[in-house]
């Protein structure tokens, strides 16, 4: 990072004890004794936006060259349920992941993004203006602070990609760097792209709330959210000019589901022919295991902020797609304007869903890419996804006939093919005769 030597800088989030998923304090005493340079970021409880702002940025830099952007947190909850840490297969259960043998964590899909050259350095500048805002406000040894702006690269990577933009969301009065009304430049990317697609939309994501959650899970007293009222108006009308699109979603989020139904609601008003022609799909994933006394379900939890427009333009970050996101949480995206990366996430992301690659087939993809080995199986993996996959309408397709034959076999206790299943709403999953709660949507079993 262009860094003093004996600085190796860490700001993770000083989150209120109430709301905390792990335990700050524990941590950076950890991290300290272990010869890192942490610092505490506790600039969201100065001025508190909504009920629980969160300074939500996954980001690491190395060397200055190499920036990973995206959705995973570095974490095992302190209730020992959500271990952030998953493969492709999303199994049942895992030795690898297991905290407690009587509650082995959820599955997890989520996606990270690897950035080279330029714009890893946008990434650092980021981190710098927050470090820097942190020290200077808690009035701490000037040494810490660092250089405005991060040196250049030495070496400049070959290019391999088309124009790369980094965006952020920042609140108002959480970091003085930021101007007076913060900034919003995730909404502003989501909200162009969604105007500019012609022909599909395909977005993973957490939420997909269009009012703001407000702590009681009935989305009619939640506040006004424009940015998500202007996405889902923008989704609308794409489905209007006669594109069509699929979301895939967590069964079970940790708070709002009712809100995500809202959302998915409000799209289905702004489109009814898209729904009546079947270009509008929602899912879900899950995965099963057979036991002594049957076959057992559970949801994969998707954390996962992706979207993909026409096989030209992706985004892959923090940024969820409810008011924190895209206004009240401090965020960080990536999005490319290049076909060839949007094409390979694509590809990649539903051959996994529907079951149709291994991990193991995934690594030799990516040293396929990588590497452009020419005559070897990773190759011959891609060739064959390729013909599968390739034609986004017949991709999708493909994906709304598995997800229904996989709640037909969830009705009838038999294993899944791939991970896919239709994301139901309240009123649906009852209509199909399913045990649907609240907290924990249809899939996950009571107990």
């Amino acid at each position: 990072m262009g860094l003093p030597a004996d600085l190796f800088p860490l700001l993770p989030w000083d989150c209120p004890p109430i709301f905390s998923h792990f335990d700050p304090k524990a941590v950076g005493k950890e991290l300290t004794a272990a010869g890192i340079t942490c610092l505490l970021d506790d600039s969201s409880r100065d001025y508190i936006r909504h009920l629980a702002e969160s300074l939500h940025q996954k980001v690491t830099i190395v060397d200055g060259t190499v920036a990973f952007v995206g959705g995973i947190d570095p974490l095992i909850e302190k209730e020992e349920d959500y271990d952030r840490w998953d493969t492709s297969a999303h199994l049942f259960a895992s030795p690898l992941r297991e905290t407690t043998p009587e509650k082995p964590p959820h599955p997890w899909h989520d996606s990270h993004a690897v950035i080279e050259g330029p714009a890893a350095a946008d990434v650092e500048l980021n981190f710098r203006q927050r470090w820097n805002d942190v020290v200077e406000r808690k009035n701490l040894d000037k040494k810490l602070l660092l250089a405005e702006e991060a040196p250049p690269p030495a070496v400049q990577p070959e290019q391999r990609t088309g124009p790369v933009q980094i965006a952020r969301t920042i609140p108002k009065h959480t970091y003085k760097f930021a101007p007076p009304e913060g900034i919003q430049s995730i909404a502003e990317v989501y909200a162009k792209a969604l105007d500019n697609a012609q022909q599909f939309i395909y977005l993973e994501n957490q939420y997909f709330w269009l009012r703001a959650y407000s702590g009681l899970d009935i989305s009619l007293i939640g506040f006004d959210s424009p940015e998500m009222e202007r996405n889902i108006h923008e989704l609308g009308e794409s489905l209007q000019r006669g594109a069509f699109m699929a979301i895939v979603l967590p069964d079970h989020p940790n708070v709002g589901r009712a809100f995500t139904d809202t959302g998915l609601n409000r799209l289905r008003d702004e489109a009814p022919q898209a729904v009546e022609e079947g270009r509008l799909h929602a899912f879900t994933l899950g995965t099963c295991e057979q036991r002594a006394d049957g076959m057992h379900y559970r949801p994969v939890y998707v954390h996962a902020k992706v979207a993909i427009i026409d096989d030209v333009w992706t985004t892959v970050g923090s940024g969820n797609l409810n008011n924190r996101g895209m206004r009240d949480d401090v965020e960080m995206n990536v999005a490319t304007l290049d076909p060839r990366q949007a094409f390979r996430l694509r590809l990649l992301l539903w051959a996994e869903h529907l079951g149709l690659i291994s991990d193991e087939d995934m690594f030799e993809v990516a040293y396929y890419y990588r590497r452009q080995q020419k005559h070897g199986r990773g190759e011959e993996i891609w060739q064959k996804l390729t013909r599968t996959l390739g034609d986004p309408r017949a991709g999708l397709d493909m994906m709304a006939r598995q997800a229904w034959d996989n709640l037909r076999r969830f009705q009838q206790k038999q294993p899944l093919v791939g991970h896919l299943l239709p994301y139901l709403k309240a009123g649906e999953a009852r209509q199909q005769g399913l045990n649907f709660r609240e907290d924990d949507g249809w899939l996950e079993e009571a107990g």
